[in-house]
Parts: structure tokens; sequence; C-alpha cells
């Protein structure tokens, strides 16, 4: 049975608070299968035993700091992205009677944007907590050691690029760009193994080159992750494609257009790249020729000597 860091009996006046403006009951036996699903997924993000250890302290009852507040970030994590995954049995009622939706002489089903919206802010919000969950572990490295010794950490440590990389040339927000960074950690080392090793013997990180992998990610990214672990300037495209093209194309589609704007903008920097390494090898080639010794032409005289073998 997947564990979770939640007590159905009491979930829902604990977890009212908890999530930003919802005017839900919040039954536990209502959202449980996508709450189940969420915590299949993020685990993924901050390892296994972390999350195997915050839920079993709350569990257990009373748990104490660091752990206390590291379980309320979890939960509020927890709590968006399953009211995200939630949210077409939110909007639809599924009966014996068949599938309807709600409307009253008060009150009608949100427009497309608002719905939009909606969505947008769910995923960041639980981004912004999933960030501060990294953070407060970090900032109590020594009483985490499973998130210490984690291999997930450890793959994100070692990347090439970095958050404010991806802040500065594609405008990921830094508060949750973390869980996009974990979540595309596999995809920025393809990009750094295919793009930059393949044109660089020992590369280091350049603006150019840092530019150029940030493209490359995001066009990559559009393409194979999950729509909640893309960041919210994707996501954005992807909606407005979607708004542009109500259903007049599927979904992989629009994510192909969208995935194709960032590579196009890769393609030309990477032609960048390679010639900024161009012009730096005729400049190491000028400096060699430079340094060679400068020997004269030998000059031959009519009078000089010379032997047959």
């Amino acid at each position: 049975m997947i564990k979770v860091p939640f007590d159905p009996d009491n979930f829902a006046p604990e977890m009212k608070p908890k999530i930003s403006g919802m005017n839900l009951s919040l039954e536990y036996d209502n959202v449980e299968s996508s709450l189940m699903k969420v915590a299949r997924q993020l685990p993924a993000t901050i390892s296994q035993a972390i999350y195997n250890r915050l839920t079993d302290k709350y569990l257990i009852g009373n748990p104490t700091e660091p752990d206390k507040t590291a379980i309320d970030y979890l939960q509020r994590a927890m709590l968006h992205f399953t009211i995200y995954e939630h949210k077409i049995y939110i909007m639809l009622n599924v009966s014996n009677d068949g599938i309807t939706t709600k409307k009253t002489d008060t009150e009608t089903t949100a427009f497309k944007y608002q719905e939009d919206e909606l969505i947008d802010n769910l995923l960041s919000t639980a981004w912004f907590w999933m960030n501060e969950l990294i953070k407060w572990m970090e900032l109590h490295l020594s009483d985490f050691p499973e998130w210490k010794n984690s291999d997930e950490r450890k793959s994100y440590k070692e990347l090439p690029v970095d958050l404010g990389d991806f802040n500065k040339w594609v405008g990921v927000d830094l508060a949750g760009g973390e869980f996009f960074m974990m979540s595309a950690s596999w995809i920025i080392r393809e990009v750094w193994i295919d793009c930059v090793e393949s044109r660089l013997k020992d590369p280091k990180k350049t603006d150019a080159i840092a530019r150029a992998v940030c493209y490359e990610v995001m066009g990559r990214a559009c393409e194979r992750l999950a729509y909640q672990c893309l960041p919210s300037p994707i996501r954005r495209d992807v909606d407005n494609e979607m708004g542009k093209n109500h259903r007049a194309q599927a979904d992989k589609d629009i994510r192909e257009r969208v995935a194709g704007k960032f590579l196009k903008k890769a393609s030309s920097y990477w032609n960048a790249v390679d010639l900024e390494i161009k012009q730096k090898r005729i400049e190491a080639s000028r400096a060699t020729v430079g340094s060679r010794p400068i020997i004269g032409e030998k000059k031959v005289f009519q009078n000089d000597k010379f032997y047959f073998s």
C-alpha cells in the first residue's frame, strides 16, 4: 500500500488551511486516488528515503523539528499537485446518469483562460513548496542524511548548468525552479554530452554555452516531460497555443510546435558557440605560429661545393 503523510479521519480540517483558496470539502476518499498518484511521483525528486522518513514521522505522530517543517512543506506541495491531478473530477460530475458539468442560475463553469490560470497557479505553488522543502533540507543537511547522501541530490549538484542560468536566459522562476532542474536533470546531462562535449574536449561553461544549453533543454523538455514538470514559460506557451487551436490539434502537435521555437533559437545559439570555438582555435594557431623560431631562407651561390651520392 502506498503511504501518504495524511490522516484520512482528520483530513479536511487539517489540510484545508494548506491549500490555496479552495472552497472544497476535501474529503479524503474523494481525492485519494490522485493523492496516491502524486505519492508515487514525488520521491523521484526528493528520494524515496526522504519521502518515507517524513511520511513515517507524520504517521507516528508529534514530529519535532526539523522534520515538522519539512512535513508541512511536503504536505502543501502534495496537496497542490493533487488538486491539479484531480481537477477534471472537480469540474465534472460523474454519476450513473452520465457526465455533467455544473451550471445554475448563479454559477457556471469557468472560462478556458480562467482554468489555465488556475492550473498554472496550482503548479507554481506546488513548485514553490517543493523548493521550500529542498532549501529546508539543505539548511539542515546534517539532520537529513537521507537527503545529503541521496543520488537525487548528488545528480542535482553535479549539473553543468544551474538554476541561475535558466532564470537568466529562459526565465525559469528562482522560486520553485529547483523542482524543474531535478525533474529535467537527465535532459540537462543529455544536452551537455550531445551538444557540448561533442564540440569541446574539456568544456568550460561560458555565457554562450549556457544560453544554448538552456534553450536546447527547454525544447527537449517540452517534448518529453509531463506537463506538471514543465516550467511556467513553457506551460504558458503551450496554453497559448491550445487557446489558438482549441481542439484543432493534438497536444503532441502543440508541444512540438512550442518545442520547435526553443530548438530553433538553440540552433542559432549553437552556431554562435561554433563560431566562438573556431575563432579561439584560429587565435591559438596564430599564437603557435608566432612562437616558432624564424629560419631564414638558405642562399645558394654558384661557387658553392656540392656532391653527388
